[in-house]
């Protein structure tokens, strides 16, 4: 289904209609919405995306912005209120905004989600000239479950043997640049062997896309000591733009709660550095 709306801001409430709202921040934006695309074919009914992006682009190609639910990797919604708001916010800031369903653990195990981003990248950079889409400037942004599969799409290469069987390969799954809050870089141990093979920390490099990490030092559910190991170790691997919000008593909502004013604002700078100004 494709909506048109106008909107503009930073507080947009979700909905699954078409609404109109205004703002004193932004000029209206008429914006081009489309629900549901299937991003591969398959009988999953997870493998499908939202996307959002200004009516009227002009004739320039713009940069991307892929939002990734969390949920512990079994639960949660691409249409979920703090990821639909996301969409719209950044498609009103100029973007092709897309967000991502994904299999769920009880579905397919380790690495189905992993493939299932990776190939959702690659179905965006085949359908670029559609969507206008500067393949160059592709932007991930996930939170907790999806932070971690954010920076999984920023550094597995191919050869680790996860890029799944979606299609679209003859293009690539690889982002410009990441930004994830609550981000468990180390699997929890209830993963067994599995923990290291799907954990971010086990592909740092230094070649390694910018990052942007934001996290609470109260999270009690992925504890912020792994952050910081991960940004020490990314750091000392030669990766030459790690940036690193360590929050002091921020909790595991860190990015929506009290403290949204600052991290929307760090997102809404790096993505401005990292795709805005090539």
């Amino acid at each position: 289904m494709t909506l048109s709306l106008c909107c503009s801001g930073l507080t947009i409430a979700q909905t699954k209609k078409a609404t109109t709202t205004t703002s004193k921040q932004l000029p209206a934006k008429r914006l081009t919405i489309i629900d549901d695309i299937p991003y591969r074919s398959g009988p999953s009914k997870s493998w499908k995306l939202d996307l959002a992006m200004p009516e009227n682009f002009g004739g320039n190609l713009h940069p991307a912005l892929v939002i990734i639910h969390g949920g512990g990797w079994q639960a949660g919604s691409k249409q979920d209120r703090a990821y639909r708001s996301l969409l719209l916010d950044y498609a009103a800031k100029g973007y092709t905004a897309v967000s991502v369903e994904y299999r769920f653990l009880k579905e397919a195990p380790f690495p189905a989600c992993i493939e299932d981003v990776k190939c959702a990248v690659r179905w965006l950079k085949a359908h670029a000239s559609q969507y206008q889409v500067d393949t160059s400037r592709i932007g991930v942004y996930g939170h907790s479950a999806g932070a971690h599969l954010a920076l999984m799409l920023a550094l597995v290469p191919a050869s680790a043997g996860m890029e799944g069987d979606g299609g679209w390969n003859e293009y690539t799954s690889t982002v410009t640049a990441v930004a994830g809050g609550s981000t468990p870089t180390l699997l929890p141990s209830r993963f067994g062997a599995d923990s290291l093979k799907y954990s971010p920390v086990t592909y740092i490099n230094a070649a390694a896309p910018p990052i942007l990490l934001m996290h609470g030092t109260a999270d009690n559910v992925v504890k912020v000591e792994t952050a910081d190991a991960f940004v020490e170790k990314i750091k000392k691997a030669g990766a030459k733009d790690i940036t690193y919000e360590r929050i002091q008593t921020g909790n595991h909502g860190v990015v929506y709660e009290s403290y949204l004013d600052r991290t929307m604002s760090a997102m809404s700078k790096f993505f401005d550095r990292t795709l805005q100004e090539k």
